[in-house]
This record gives C-alpha cells, sequence and structure tokens, in this order.
C-alpha cells in the first residue's frame, strides 16, 4: 500500500524536488489571489469608501502591478540568465515576504504621525498599498523565470511538459479558493488577516525552496566574464524572434491577452447592459472562469501528449476566438455563462500550452530572458486592451448600433467581435507556422553573432 501511494505521489509530482516547489507554488498562488482580492476590498470597502475617487483608487492598484511587469520584466530576465536560479527564489522570495509583512502594519489602523484627518490617513495607506504592490511585481519578474528556468534543473527532460501543466493547473483553483477566503477574512475578522495570509505564503514558499536540491544552474556569462546589459538583452530579444515555435507563442500570448483585457474591462458592463442582469452576477463570471481554468489546465495536462501540444495550442486559439464571440451575441445568462466557461477551458489551454512549448524550445542559458521577452509583452497587450477597449466603447462606438446577417452589434460586442476574430486569425497562423513544429531546433546565432553569443554561454554548465 505504501509503495502503491508513492508510485502515484511520484506519478503526479514527479519527484522531491518539483513536489516542493509545486506545494510552495500553490500556497503561493491562494495567497496572491487573496492578497489581490483584499487590497482591492480594502481600498474600495474601507479606504476610499464614498469617495468620488474610489473607482480611479482601485484602478491604480492594477496599474501598479502591470506597470512592472512591462518595465522590470525584461530588465530582470537578463540577470536571471546570469545568476543562480535556486539563490534567486530564494532571495526574491525573502524580499517578498519581508516587503508583505510592512503592509499588514499599515492595515492594524496604527494612525501615522504627523498626519491630521483620518481622510489624510486613509490616502497615505494607499499610498502605502500601491508601493508595496510595485515592489512585490518586482520582485516577481526576478522569481517567476529563476522558477521557470530551475524547472530544467530539477525534472527530467521527459518530465518537463508535465511539470508545467500540472503548475499551471494551480492558477484555476487559486482563482477559485484566493478571493473568497480573502472576502471572508476582510469582513469577518479584518483586511489585517487576509494580507497575513500571504505574508505567511511567501515564508511557505521560502522554506520550500530551502529544502530543494538543485544542480548549478546555467549562466549567460563564464566565470570572470563582465556583463554587457544590451547586448545580453538583444541576443535573448533576437533568441525569441528568430525562433519559429517562441515567435508563434508571443503571438498566441499578445492575442490572449488582448482578448482578457477586453473582457476584464467590459465584463461588468456586458453583464449589466447586454445581458441585462443584477449587477451581483459579475462574481458568477469570475467563479465560472475560474472553473473553467481548471479545465483547461486539467485537459492540457491529459491530452496535451496525446494529441500535441502544436496542435492544442491552434486550436485553443480559434476556438477562445469562436467562444468569446458567441458569448458576446447572446442575450441569455445561462448561455452566456457557459460560453464564458468554455472561453476559460480554451484561454487557459493556450497559457498551459505555451509554457511547455516554450521552456522545450529554449536552451537553458536563455530562459530567464525569453520568459522576460514573452511575459511582459503579454501583459502591455493586455494593458493596451483595457485602455482601447474602455476608449472605444466610452467614445468612437458610444450610441454605435447595426446588424449584419441578422445579428445585432452594440458597442461591447463590438470590441469582443473583434477581439474573438483576432484570436481566430491568430490560430490560424500558429497551425501554418507550427506546422513542421517536430522538424524545429533551436535557432543558431548568425554567423556575424557567433563570436559576441560564445562569449556569453558558459559551455561547461550547459549540460543538465
Amino acid at each position: 500500500m505504501q509503495r502503491r501511494l508513492e508510485g502515484l505521489f511520484l506519478a503526479a509530482f514527479i519527484n522531491r524536488n518539483f513536489a516542493l516547489m509545486w506545494w510552495g507554488q500553490a500556497i503561493s498562488s491562494i495567497g496572491d489571489y487573496a492578497w489581490d482580492t483584499a487590497l482591492v476590498l480594502w481600498i474600495a470597502s474601507y479606504l476610499a469608501a464614498g469617495q468620488s475617487w474610489a473607482p480611479l483608487a482601485v484602478s491604480g492598484v492594477v496599474l501598479a502591478a502591470a506597470l512592472p511587469q512591462i518595465v522590470v520584466g525584461p530588465i530582470a530576465g537578463v540577470f536571471v540568465d546570469r545568476w543562480d536560479k535556486r539563490r534567486t527564489m530564494i532571495i526574491m522570495a525573502m524580499l517578498q515576504a519581508i516587503v508583505a509583512t510592512m503592509l499588514v502594519l499599515a492595515a492594524l489602523n496604527i494612525r501615522f504621525p504627523f498626519v491630521g484627518s483620518e481622510q489624510f490617513q486613509n490616502f497615505w495607506r494607499i499610498v502605502a498599498v500601491y508601493i508595496d504592490v510595485v515592489a512585490l511585481t518586482i520582485f516577481a519578474q526576478f522569481f517567476i523565470p529563476a522558477q521557470f528556468a530551475l524547472i530544467k534543473d530539477i525534472v527530467p527532460e521527459q518530465k518537463q511538459d508535465q511539470a508545467l501543466e500540472t503548475s499551471q493547473a494551480i492558477q484555476g483553483l487559486s482563482i477559485i479558493i484566493g478571493p473568497p477566503v480573502a472576502a471572508a477574512l476582510v469582513f469577518g475578522l479584518g483586511v489585517a488577516w487576509a494580507l497575513v495570509l500571504d505574508a505567511c505564503s511567501f515564508m511557505i514558499v521560502l522554506f520550500a525552496i530551502f529544502a530543494i536540491q538543485a544542480p548549478p544552474s546555467a549562466h549567460s556569462l563564464a566565470p570572470g566574464e563582465a556583463g554587457h546589459f544590451s547586448r545580453e538583452f538583444l541576443d535573448g530579444l533576437g533568441y525569441v524572434i528568430n525562433h519559429r515555435i517562441l515567435r508563434t507563442i508571443l503571438v498566441a500570448e499578445v492575442l490572449t491577452w488582448l482578448g482578457f483585457g477586453a473582457l476584464q474591462s467590459l465584463g461588468y458592463f456586458f453583464i449589466t447592459e447586454n445581458l441585462h442582469a443584477p449587477a451581483s452576477d459579475y462574481g458568477l463570471f469570475g467563479a465560472d472562469f475560474g472553473v473553467g481554468a481548471i479545465v483547461g489546465a486539467l485537459l492540457v495536462t491529459f491530452i496535451g501528449q496525446r494529441i500535441g501540444l502544436d496542435w492544442l495550442l491552434w486550436v485553443s486559439l480559434i476556438t477562445s476566438g469562436l467562444f468569446v464571440i458567441l458569448m458576446s451575441h447572446v442575450s441569455n445568462f445561462p448561455i452566456a455563462l457557459a460560453a464564458a466557461f468554455l472561453f476559460g477551458v480554451s484561454t487557459t489551454a493556450i497559457i498551459v500550452t505555451a509554457g511547455p512549448l516554450a521552456l522545450h524550445g529554449t536552451s537553458r542559458e536563455y530562459v530567464g530572458r525569453v520568459m522576460a521577452v514573452i511575459n511582459p509583452i503579454g501583459r502591455l497587450a493586455a494593458l493596451v486592451s483595457v485602455v482601447l477597449a474602455g476608449y472605444f466603447v466610452s467614445t468612437v462606438l458610444q450610441g454605435f448600433h447595426a446588424n449584419l446577417l441578422g445579428i445585432t452589434f452594440g458597442p461591447i460586442d463590438t470590441v469582443f467581435t473583434f477581439m474573438g476574430l483576432l484570436a481566430i486569425a491568430g490560430g490560424l497562423y500558429a497551425r501554418i507556422s507550427l506546422r513542421s513544429i517536430a522538424e524545429e531546433s533551436l535557432p543558431a546565432p548568425a554567423e556575424s553573432d557567433q563570436d559576441n553569443v560564445q562569449g556569453h554561454v558558459n559551455q561547461s554548465q550547459h549540460a543538465s
């Protein structure tokens, strides 16, 4: 019986090192979603309650999390490739735990000295939230690529796809567990307890990484060699652009986040104006998408290797486009809910599929820079989508109504339809680009750059 349980454990978690990483990531992800929810509830329900600028204050949290991903992410990738991955994760988790704990102090209703009214007290607490979110996001830009690269060190190559798919499955579960737990803590025990939950999650991650035993990481610099940031960064950017698989993944990620950003920006108005449902039903769409995310991650885990990750990528792109178009043109709430669920399945399948494909196609000394190109550009696409969707619906498409082939188009469903068509076009592009994926090999540097790249790679540490 014990051997059977051990066999099931190894089948699910591959080995001890990955099991430690997985459980640490699971607890951290739940804490992160609880943290995000707690901050929004704290600002909207307490710090800015009743103020005309409350929506702007809540939007500031989103902006504080997005900008470091776009600005710091590409820079962090260069240094992650230089440094030891496990040590980088330990340092960043330690810094995150410290910063997260500092915000707990601001939530204990301790009055700031030399600050008069309660309104100004709350204003400085909001500023503290923004600073904290910026700092945590900056540290995450080093932690996440290092974690991605560490998988290459602690998981056998034939199991790396399974490792990434299993890791991504955590996100859907975290979306379902984290926000309700945070809401219960904020309104039941106080916001400080919700923030303590996330601070503790960083400590658990720290202990888990300490327990991992990993071989020496690959480095982009040979021992004793001086770094050259711009050259290393451009090497990483060129690596993505010249690699057919990575370039296709980049396009897929951008199109996915374009659609997801528009849905985030206009989801509330779609439910209340297009579906004529009460605002309270908005929460159902979030939970519905979270369940779809779990199903999408499990779908990739169980059938991805059987049917091919390349095939699953382009099919998921096309189906995500079809589902969002379907959702945008229905007026029945249950049908729209079903379409949103299927949209969650397909978009999560895109993201989960992209990870193993990117890891498989990336040399160890380039992993940090590859992730630092793909991830920030995807987040930038989401931010652009949020801004443009809100702008067009509020200005250019305001009052717009048209009829095409018996289908009625209004401002919101027009934006959703356009995003869906982009996803379908991206799926067709991925189908053509990845037609010969089995023949894809790692891109060799151009002859003119060969000497420069050779100097960056520590060949003695390139083998796993």
